[in-house]
Order: C-alpha cells, then structure tokens, then sequence
C-alpha cells in the first residue's frame, strides 16, 4: 500500500515539473531568440513481487508478476530549432540564419551565449544589449552614424562617420558547440558553457557551418503554440490519473484500517 503513495507522488512531482515548464514555453512564445524546453520521464526499475513471497501466479509465457516503483525525470532538453525570422526597421537588429551564437561579456567580465540579436549602443559607443551586457567584437560604434551601419551576411561591419564616410569597422564572429543541449541557461536566458556543451569553436558567419546574418531582422521564438496546448492538456490528465491514484490508494488503507476480526 505504502508503494501506491510513493508511485503517485513521483508522478505528481514529474507532471507538475512539466506543467511548469510548459508554463515557460508559453510565457515566451513571443520572446525572440527563445528556444522552447521539454521535461521527459523513464519508469523507474521494476521489483518481482516473488521476491517478496507474495502468493502470485506467473503471467502468460512464464514471466514473473513485478511492480513498478514511480517515474524518473530526466534533465530538461532544450530544442534549438531555428525560430521565424521576423523583420524590424532597426539596423542593430541581427539575426542568425543556421547554426550559432553570439557572445556577450557580461558586467562582470564573465561569458555567455544567446540567439537574440537585438543590440543598442551606449555612451561609450559600444554595441550592447538591452541589459548593458557587451557584445563580444573588437571594435565600437563611437563617431558612426548609427542609421548608415551596414552589416553583411558574413559578419563585415561597415558604417559612416561624422564626415560622410563609409568605412570599414570590424566583424562580428559567431560561436558554436559539439552539443548544444549541455548549455545551461541562466535566470536573463543567457546560455552557459558546461563540461557537457565543450569549449566554443568561433568563426566568421558561413564558414564551418555556421549560419549567416540578416540584418533588420530578429529570430523569433521556436515555440509551437499548439504543439504546448497539447502538451499542456495531456500533462493535465496524467497528473489527475496520479492524484487519482493516490486518492484511491488513500481509500484502500482506510478500509483496511476498519475491518474488523
């Protein structure tokens, strides 16, 4: 009896852990640069009821009778599909066309990574983003007329001064990882190297199979909406078959406790 509690409590927590993270796709649905997470289960390692000596006949083709013992969750996967690219009147709005990240360095000096490419320029006149953190690239924007600044699909950044000329400023390189999915993502939804991602490879914009940039656009989130409602409405149910579950294992060992000898 106390295994039916135990059973259904591991599926409540695991439900609930998905309901949660469905909850966050949806808030994002509209957050560019967003890449939507999934909570998977696996069951838990079966016991054999003989091992018990309970009194159980074998089941067809001489298997033994087991019983299982809850849900297991895995780590969050996170899927980096490309999201929709969508067009803005902003030339400091870049967006990634394949594979790859930018860098950002953030107040601290330390690292991190993000497919959100919408960046604004301080007093100093470096490209920053919408937070103050720095976008990783060898040159700023001081003295540039901010409206004439071009940047080409390989990553060559050029602009015009305050003398009306057109000069060359730097490149802007993107980064990739062996495994994406072992980034982790911290509270601002900006990506983390792990033992898991490996170390960064860098490279110009369509080289090494790095995607390209486009310019005045911005990638949109990779959330399907109705793909999450129908995650939502199936996390739903099985969460209410546990609590049933448990409700009903409640039952039984109530009845057991009023019979009497």
């Amino acid at each position: 009896m106390g295994r039916s509690f135990f059973n259904a409590y591991s599926g409540i927590a695991a439900y609930q852990r998905s309901l949660q993270q469905i909850a966050d796709n949806l808030a994002n649905v509209n957050t560019h640069g967003y890449k939507k997470s999934e909570v998977s289960f696996t069951e838990l390692l079966y016991s054999d009821l003989q091992d018990k000596r309970y009194a159980v006949d074998p089941l067809p083709g001489g298997l033994a009778p087991i019983r299982g013992k809850g849900t297991h969750m895995y780590p969050v996967t996170r899927f980096f599909d490309q999201g929709p690219l969508q067009q803005t009147e902003r030339s400091l709005d870049l967006a990634i066309e394949g594979d790859g990240f930018f860098r950002i360095i953030r107040e601290d000096g330390t690292e991190a990574y993000t497919r959100r490419g919408a960046f604004y320029v301080d007093e100093g006149g470096n490209i920053v983003t919408d937070r103050g953190e720095h976008l990783d690239v060898d040159f700023d924007l001081d003295g540039i007329m901010i409206n004439t600044v071009i940047v080409g699909p390989n990553g060559q950044v050029s602009g015009e001064n305050e003398a009306g000329v057109m000069v060359e400023l730097g490149e802007i390189e993107l980064y990739t990882f062996v495994n994406r999915g072992g980034l982790s993502k911290d509270s601002a939804g900006l990506f983390e190297v792990t033992e898991a991602s490996g170390e960064p490879e860098q490279g110009l914009p369509g080289t090494n199979g790095l995607g390209t940039l486009r310019q005045y656009h911005l990638e949109g989130s990779n959330v399907d909406l109705a793909m999450e409602m129908v995650h939502l409405i199936a996390s739903q149910r099985a969460l209410q078959g546990n609590t049933r579950s448990m409700i009903t294992a409640d039952e039984l060992k109530a009845l057991t406790l009023l019979v009497r000898g």
